[in-house]
């Protein structure tokens, strides 16, 4: 009896070591090793200079905005003389208004990207004690479970806490790593096209939108001609020039407000399916996926002895019920024959039979 019972104790005490040892070496790193040998350093690295690069352009992107905005927001303040004070906001106010959307989108789109980033650094930073907390946890139960079998709802406690620890630790290792390798694959060709020819374009009309474009442009040397002569009665003449100067400005500024607004469209699904849309879809994908198989893993055996055991209880229940049932049936029997006369004993069967 010793000898088998010895066997199975050393079994548990070194697997009990072992998860001691685990623990210890996942504080201090020592089994992120074998994870980063088998790819996720080279995954990480990809992440931080796809997300690196991204900042960056949308860093460029922001500034060539901020400078369009600087100066349109001068002009829309200006004012232009023709005799009389001729407010120049309503001209550029369609522009300004598709400008100052780009640049938000643009100011948002940096902030997520450099969320993100923090984020994922955050993450490298804790998985390794999101990895002993799990052994520990792992621990813990199978000593709940092997010395302490009464403290059955202990027991469960650290089960299910065990459950949960293996979750966050895989969305850690590889959920969120491999979501934003996804999103970068996708990004490459179809979102990054779109957002570097919304960033060109944007640069293309710098100069004519800055302050001194636009202030060459209408403040300077298209301005009509005023005289502070008060008894000057040209003044048809000044309004045939004011009038034939807005509708110039009027279609200049059309004709690049129908090109602003496509790039701005361009810029915001850009950033939308860049920055939010392709990580989040490809979080909850490998989620999903990752929180399945430990289920399957993890709670599969766990329900079929859950399961054997309702059986085998309700078989014990039923069972004795069942033979409960037979019993008073059969007695029933004995005493319906009793009554009716009908009973043979074993002695007078065997002399009729002689």
């Amino acid at each position: 009896m010793h000898s088998t019972k010895f066997p199975e104790t050393k079994k548990r005490v070194l697997l009990l070591l072992l998860l001691l040892a685990g623990v210890y070496f996942a504080a201090i790193e020592i089994l992120d090793r074998p994870i980063r040998y088998l790819g996720m350093a080279k995954v990480a690295r990809s992440n931080e200079q796809y997300l690196s690069e991204s900042f960056d352009k949308a860093v460029s992107g922001f500034l060539i905005l901020s400078g369009i905005k600087s100066g349109l927001a001068v002009i829309e303040g200006s004012e232009v003389g023709v005799g009389f004070n001729l407010e120049l906001g309503d001209i550029v106010q369609s522009v300004y208004d598709y400008v100052d959307v780009a640049w938000k989108t643009a100011l948002l789109g940096g902030t997520v990207i450099l969320v993100t980033r923090l984020l994922i650094q955050a993450v490298g930073m804790l998985d390794h004690w999101l990895l002993a907390l799990t052994l520990a946890a792992l621990l813990v139960h199978l000593i709940l479970k092997w010395y302490a079998p009464a403290k059955r709802w202990l027991s469960r406690v650290s089960r299910e806490t065990f459950f949960f620890l293996t979750i966050f630790s895989v969305v850690f290792y590889f959920v969120f790593p491999f979501a934003i390798t996804g999103a970068a694959f996708l990004s490459e060709r179809i979102t990054k096209p779109l957002i570097e020819q919304s960033q060109n374009s944007f640069e293309s009309i710098k100069e004519d939108f800055s302050i001194d474009g636009l202030q060459r442009r209408i403040l300077s040397d298209n301005q009509p001609e005023t005289t502070p002569n008060f008894f000057d009665f040209s003044i048809k003449s000044r309004l045939e020039k004011a009038k034939k100067f807005l509708q110039e400005q009027s279609g200049y500024l059309q004709e690049k407000t129908r090109n602003i607004a496509i790039w701005t469209i361009q810029l915001i699904a850009g950033y939308l399916f860049d920055s939010i849309i392709f990580p989040v879809t490809f979080f909850l994908l490998l989620f999903v996926v990752s929180k399945s198989i430990l289920i399957y893993i993890l709670e599969d055996r766990q329900k079929q002895n859950l399961g054997a055991e309702i059986g085998a209880l309700f078989n014990k229940i039923y069972g004795k019920q069942e033979n409960a049932t037979l019993h008073r049936q059969s007695r029933r029997r004995l005493i319906q024959r009793k009554a009716s006369g009908n009973v043979r004993r074993p002695g007078v069967v065997l002399k009729n039979r002689k």
